[in-house]
């Protein structure tokens, strides 16, 4: 067995935190300090956030792109691939970038006698292989969380953001907004800005006091965005920032590269990561507008049904959809849905019942998915393939796949056909649509 078949072994075989037991960074530090601190041996850009969080750092990543600078992204979760996690220049890694990289991790982990869960060791990739692949910039996302998130060993961050927060992740965050703000701000770090998105007012007041120390940029009062007329009778983002490292009154409207009315938002926020770290507007322009994030309000056309996937896994999540549904005014949609079992999915379902006709309820690819007979239940519907007495058509697909897109290609209703839910779920019939991959961005 070569380096990169036994790297790709060790990495097939980690299990994932089980959230008992307790956990500390102190072995992943160990680990990392080992093979010569990588994560801080790349300027990174550090990105938190209940939602969005995702969407902002490929965007990010598309504006140091438009920079001409080498990027790497790593995110996480990853939506059909593991290759998915490490981005270089716009295109997911190889199979012998992984390989090769988590072969030194599993060296590194065995001098110090230490086990890393999956989330540490293909952090510790990332981190190492970026920087040996020889990246100019690293934008990293928080996995969960962010003060015991494994991506939060980076001791010298060029910048940090949290986008929102909202509840998720209760039994290990914390059961208030301002528990979770208290994990998420943990990613703060003095001398390195901080932007904020619209995080509420509990949680705010708790980020702010965390990050008197250093510069905060927030939503709503150094910079702020919102949909507008375009010259061309659509639509498009007016940008305006108070001061950014001594630019002043930086103002500018793009065309958004992602879909969504919550995009201004979250575009704004990249925008002003970018302003921060010192780039050009004309050139963060070029950047947002140019990024590409798949399975979040993706648009595509299989067989000539058009379709639109979104990893809407959470009630804030559930929220921006229905935004984007009342925006392009549809109703009675046939919706595709399935969700894990530790999300708040009666709040989601009730969200999104005034908007669904037919219900096509797909079981995801994961040991936490939810029983497909609860939503069921929920939506009061005695016995599936009928309608209820609201007119609503309820079909149980279980985990067969093929038989739900069977259905869905030769008997959707409406024009356009909706997939929500479980990043498990999309992603995994994303894959099956052969949807072909796009870079997330284009270097220059």
């Amino acid at each position: 067995m070569n380096r990169v078949q036994s790297g790709l072994a060790y990495l097939g075989g980690l299990r994932p935190w089980n959230g008992r037991g307790g956990f500390s960074l102190r072995e992943l530090i160990a680990v990392l300090k080992r093979l010569g601190d990588p994560q801080d041996r790349v300027p990174a850009v550090h990105i938190a956030g209940t939602n969005g969080k995702g969407s902002v750092s490929a965007a990010v990543a598309s504006i140091l792109g438009a920079s001409g600078y080498k990027v790497g992204l790593n995110i996480s979760p990853h939506l059909q691939k593991l290759n998915e996690r490490i981005v270089i220049d716009g295109f997911s890694c190889t199979d012998e970038f992984l390989g090769e990289f988590a072969y030194g991790v599993k060296q590194a982990a065995a001098r110090e006698l230490v086990e890393l869960s999956f989330h540490e060791a293909i952090t510790a990739i990332a981190f190492l292989g970026l920087y040996e692949y020889g990246v100019e910039w690293s934008v990293i996302e928080v996995g969960l969380g962010g003060r015991l998130d494994a991506s939060n060993v980076i001791s010298r961050p060029a910048a940090t953001a949290i986008v929102t927060i909202s509840f998720d992740h209760q039994v290990i965050l914390g059961d208030t907004l301002g528990k979770i703000a208290a994990e998420k701000a943990g990613i703060i770090k003095r001398g390195s800005p901080l932007i904020t998105g619209i995080l509420g007012k509990e949680a705010d007041s708790v980020v702010s006091k965390l990050a008197a120390d250093v510069p905060h940029f927030k939503f709503g009062r150094d910079f702020d965005a919102r949909v507008v007329d375009d010259s061309n009778g659509g639509k498009c983002i007016e940008y305006w920032g108070k001061e950014f490292l001594g630019a002043k009154n930086i103002g500018f409207n793009f065309k958004p590269g992602l879909s969504g009315i919550h995009q201004a938002h979250n575009l704004s926020v990249a925008a002003s990561i970018g302003l921060a770290l010192g780039i050009n507007k004309d050139t963060v322009k070029a950047g947002i507008e140019g990024v590409f994030w798949p399975g979040r309000l993706e648009k595509v056309s299989v067989s000539g049904l058009n379709l639109v996937l979104d990893c809407a896994h959470n009630p804030a999540g559930i929220d921006s959809f229905i935004s984007f549904l009342e925006s392009t005014g549809a109703r009675e949609i046939d919706l595709t849905f399935g969700v894990l079992d530790t999300k708040s999915w009666q709040e989601m379902v009730k969200k999104l019942r005034p908007y669904v006709k037919t219900w096509r309820l797909l079981k995801p690819d994961s040991e936490r998915a939810l029983p497909l007979e609860q939503i069921r239940q929920e939506l009061g519907v005695s016995r599936i393939g009928i309608r209820n007495t609201d007119d609503v058509r309820v079909e149980v697909y279980g985990d067969d796949y093929e038989r739900c897109l069977r259905d869905l290609m030769s008997g959707s209703e409406g024009p356009t056909a909706f997939i929500t839910g479980s990043m498990y779920m999309v992603g995994r019939l994303r894959e099956m649509l052969s949807i072909p991959e796009r870079p997330i961005w284009s270097k220059r």
